[in-house]
């Protein structure tokens, strides 16, 4: 070997040493197993030694980024290998804590709404308790359009208008609790959570405007039965450690208790018994729909002469409408009709659009635009005095 070659040897070991020797001075010393690099009462219950209370005082304020040098980035181990969700499962909050857009809904609603845990912290009203001294309702979380506070209780707080007025109350708290957005944090029209609520509860532009306890448990406070469904029990993975905790089966039950949704018709011959599908969003056997049937023999005479050739019955089209497909699904004819140009029922005579309102007046014009939704969809048939006027749906 070469006198050069022999240098060149000696100096990219030299380098070498150099190198690992500045990374060995970047590196945590190793702790052995058994020591404690807190102080005795950092996890004792909450009292003047607690962590909670030492973070809370500490000079100058805490910075969560210390944690995260031994515990990790989302709290569950890192170098430590302990986590702090073995002992407190929604805190500290992790990044994912302010990834929903807009707000932590998404975080909170993953852990089944652990509202009480919260309050452990924040107090009992939010608004800042003996371990946090910070109030959820202050400028940027829990207020409404004109800053005023409002409960993260509340319940256009998980869906609806976040921003709306905190002091509704009855129908207008509904209404504005009303997706969009979801609980997810969804506004089209595509989701689930969103769907045609907003066709149904406030528009109300084909007949009346359905209030959410026709199809919901509507309950008094977060906590009553029926209205966030049954936790189940999964594994949620936080980095290396694999954590049992709650999680919600959020799909809202659809209970239809409308009364004009189970209407019976056809002398008590048609009972609707509707439903709905959450895999496919779609409901069905609804009145609403066109689940009825009306009998020639229980309608006027004039009224008769409408019941095509031979036909002794009228049925609706007993349609199924995606909740997630928008107005195509509600087009007029799929409730009450065969085809895009067929409005009239099975067993109807053929008519056009524009004869509808020589019977039915009193609800649609000529063109077929709907006069007075409360006489549409409203579970009796509203003919003009002159073919016998209003009438149950017989």
């Amino acid at each position: 070997m070469t006198m050069k070659n022999r240098l060149g040897i000696l100096l990219a070991g030299a380098l070498l040493a150099l190198s690992c020797s500045e990374l060995r001075k970047d590196l945590p010393s190793p702790v052995a197993p058994g020591v404690q690099v807190h102080d005795a009462s950092w996890s004792a219950p909450p009292n003047s030694g607690f962590h909670g209370r030492q973070l809370q005082a500490a000079q100058p304020a805490w910075n969560d980024q210390s944690c995260r040098v031994c515990h990790g980035g989302d709290y569950a181990g890192g170098t430590s290998g302990v986590a702090c969700f073995t002992c407190h499962a929604p805190y500290p909050h992790s990044v994912e804590f302010s990834l929903a857009t807009g707000r932590h809904q998404g975080y909170i609603r993953s852990r089944n709404y652990p509202l009480v845990l919260c309050q452990q912290c924040h107090g009992a009203s939010y608004t800042g308790g003996p371990v946090v001294a910070i109030s959820c309702e202050q400028s940027g979380c829990h207020v409404d359009a004109s800053g005023n506070a409002k409960s993260p209780e509340t319940c256009n707080a998980c869906h609806g208008t976040f921003s709306a007025p905190a002091n509704l109350t009855g129908l207008p708290l509904l209404l504005s609790a009303a997706p969009p957005g979801s609980v997810a944090g969804d506004t089209s029209v595509t989701s689930p959570g969103v769907g045609a609520h907003q066709k149904h509860l406030q528009t109300g532009t084909n007949g009346k405007s359905v209030k959410c306890q026709e199809c919901h448990t509507v309950p008094n406070k977060w906590t009553d039965p029926g209205h966030i469904s049954t936790p189940m029990v999964v594994a949620t993975q936080h980095g290396a450690l694999s954590v049992s905790s709650p999680r919600s089966v959020l799909t809202a039950a659809v209970l239809f208790k409308d009364t004009l949704a189970n209407l019976v018709t056809g002398n008590g011959s048609v009972t609707p018994h509707p439903a709905f599908d959450p895999f496919t969003a779609k409901c069905s056997n609804t009145y609403c729909h066109g689940n009825w049937l009306l009998r020639k023999s229980s309608a006027p005479s004039i009224a008769q002469l409408v019941y095509k050739d031979t036909a002794t019955v009228m049925v609706g089209a007993a349609a199924s409408p995606a909740w997630t497909a928008g107005s195509a699904e509600g087009q007029c004819y799929s409730c009450h009709g065969i085809a895009p140009d067929k409005y009239t029922p099975v067993g109807h005579e053929d008519y056009a659009l524009s004869a509808c309102s020589i019977c039915h007046g009193d609800v649609v014009d000529a063109n077929g635009k709907i006069l007075n939704r409360g006489k549409h969809m409203n579970g009796v048939i509203d003919l003009v005095s002159g073919f016998g006027g209003t009438r149950p749906m017989h």
